[in-house]
C-alpha cells in the first residue's frame, strides 16, 4: 500500500528513546513502510532561528524530494520572518507548505497578526498545518470565514475534542485532519462515515510517535479500497502536490 504522510517530521540530533528522529533515520523508516512522500518538518531549530531552520528542510527536499512544511511567524521582526516577495518565492518555487504554533511562537490566528501572509495563502490556495493541540477552533473557524481558499490541515488532533472538529470539519469546506491520533475503536471507518474520506490525510507524527500503526490501522480497516486510497495518497497529492499559485 503507498502511503503519503502529511505529518512527518525529523529532529537536528540523535534523540534518546526514540527508534528514528534524524532525518535520515526517519527516511529510512518511511522506505520500509512504503511511504513514498512526506510533508517534512523540522521539528526544533538545531541551535539555528527559525529561517536556518527552514532552510535546512528546504535544502533535504531538494535534495531527496517530499515537500517542505516552513514553520512560519508573523512579519514582527524582519530577521526571523520572510517578506512577501520571499514568501511568494517559497510558494510557487519551492512549492512550500507552512505550519504555524499559535501558542508556542505567541502568534494567534489574526489577521491583524499575520498581517499580509494569510491573504497571500488564500490567493494562492497555499495549505497551512497547525496543531489542535495549540489552537482554538473558535479561532480557526474565524479564520476559514475569512480565508475559505486556504486549505487548513488540523494535525494532533484529540478524541477529547472530536465533537468540535467534526463540526468543523463538516462546516468548512478545504478542511483536513490526519490520522496521527486517530486512536478510537473503528475510529477511521467512523470518520469516514461522518466527515468523508476526503477529509483524511495519512500522518503518523514521525519520529515522536511510532508508524506501525497509522499503516496497519488503515491497512486492515474496514473501508472499502476507494477510501483506503484516498487517505493514504490521494488526498495528499490532490491538497499539497497539486495546488494553485505553483
Amino acid at each position: 500500500m503507498e502511503c503519503k504522510d502529511v505529518n512527518c517530521g525529523f529532529y537536528g540530533f540523535r534523540r534518546a528513546g526514540l527508534r528514528a528522529s534524524t532525518y535520515d533515520e526517519v527516511r529510512a523508516v518511511c522506505a520500509q513502510f512504503g511511504i513514498t512522500a512526506c510533508a517534512w518538518y523540522h521539528l526544533d531549530r538545531s541551535g539555528a532561528g527559525v529561517r536556518e531552520s527552514n532552510e535546512i528542510t528546504l535544502a533535504l527536499c531538494r535534495q531527496n524530494g517530499g515537500v517542505p512544511v516552513l514553520r512560519l511567524l508573523p512579519p514582527a521582526f524582519p530577521l526571523e520572518s520572510y517578506t512577501k516577495e520571499e514568501m511568494e518565492r517559497l510558494i510557487t518555487q519551492e512549492r512550500a507548505v507552512f505550519r504555524i504554533h499559535p501558542g508556542r511562537d505567541a502568534s494567534p490566528l489574526k489577521d491583524w497578526v499575520f498581517d499580509w501572509m494569510f491573504p497571500l495563502l488564500n490567493e494562492t490556495g497555499t495549505p497551512l498545518l497547525v496543531s489542535l493541540q495549540e489552537a482554538d477552533l473558535g479561532e480557526l473557524a474565524a479564520f476559514k470565514q475569512q480565508f475559505p481558499e486556504v486549505p487548513l490541515i488540523l494535525t494532533n488532533t484529540t478524541q477529547w475534542l472530536n465533537r468540535q472538529y467534526v463540526c468543523f470539519l463538516r462546516r468548512f469546506p478545504k478542511t483536513y485532519m490526519d490520522t496521527a491520533n486517530v486512536i478510537e475503536y473503528y475510529g477511521l471507518e467512523n470518520l469516514c462515515d461522518v466527515v468523508g474520506p476526503d477529509k483524511l490525510l495519512f500522518g503518523t507524527g514521525m519520529p515522536d510517535k511510532e508508524p506501525y500503526d497509522k499503516f496497519f490501522q488503515l491497512l486492515y480497516s474496514d473501508l472499502a479500497k476507494e477510501q483506503i486510497e484516498l487517505i493514504a495518497h490521494v488526498n495528499f497529492e490532490r491538497v499539497i502536490e497539486r495546488r494553485r499559485g505553483v
